[in-house]
């Protein structure tokens, strides 16, 4: 017995008719759609059809469609479902972290974006007058990694004056 024999029989015709009033009775109410008065003339770029969505004007029956704003559609269904709370909460934690270790992680000496010097971010002619400056811990209150090595800075200026009198600098 194939689908087409079935239809009929399963779809009386009173039920046709009831579920075909419900919906013309439906749709009657509230303001009616009227287009736009301002219509573009043929030398004037722009649309040629302009109509106003009228989600968000509450003097339309039912103005609003569900998630047409993206703040709509991350919290439409926040009154019922509050078990999702945590998880905006440490969704916005994370990214606060996260921009902070991309931040701090661009401070460090290793990362080399300004290509605008002949030597690297690491090179001590470069870094000699502010590498105790530059960050190493994330935590270090007592700023142990912030204060001038005298013996290295002269054991590296005598590194770089041999590295130039041998030619490799």
């Amino acid at each position: 017995m194939s689908l087409s024999s079935l239809t009929p029989r399963l779809v009386s015709r009173a039920c046709l008719q009831r579920i075909l009033i419900i919906r013309q009775a439906s749709g009657g109410h509230g303001l009616d759609y009227k287009p736009a008065a301002k219509q573009l003339t043929v030398n004037q770029t722009g649309f040629f059809k302009y109509e106003r969505d009228v989600s968000r004007d509450k003097r339309y029956a039912n103005p609003q469609k569900l998630g047409d704003t993206p703040i709509r559609f991350l919290v439409r269904r926040l009154g019922h479902a509050y078990e999702i709370y945590p998880l905006f909460a440490l969704t916005g934690v994370w990214f606060v972290l996260f921009c902070y270790v991309v931040y701090y992680s661009f401070e460090k000496m290793e990362i080399w974006l300004d290509r605008s010097h002949e030597t690297a971010p690491w090179d001590w002619e470069r870094i000699r007058n502010n590498y105790w400056k530059k960050p190493t811990l994330a935590f270090d209150r007592e700023g142990i990694t912030h204060r001038r090595l005298e013996i290295l800075e002269q054991l590296q200026d005598e590194m770089v004056e041999a590295a130039k009198s041998r030619g490799t600098r």
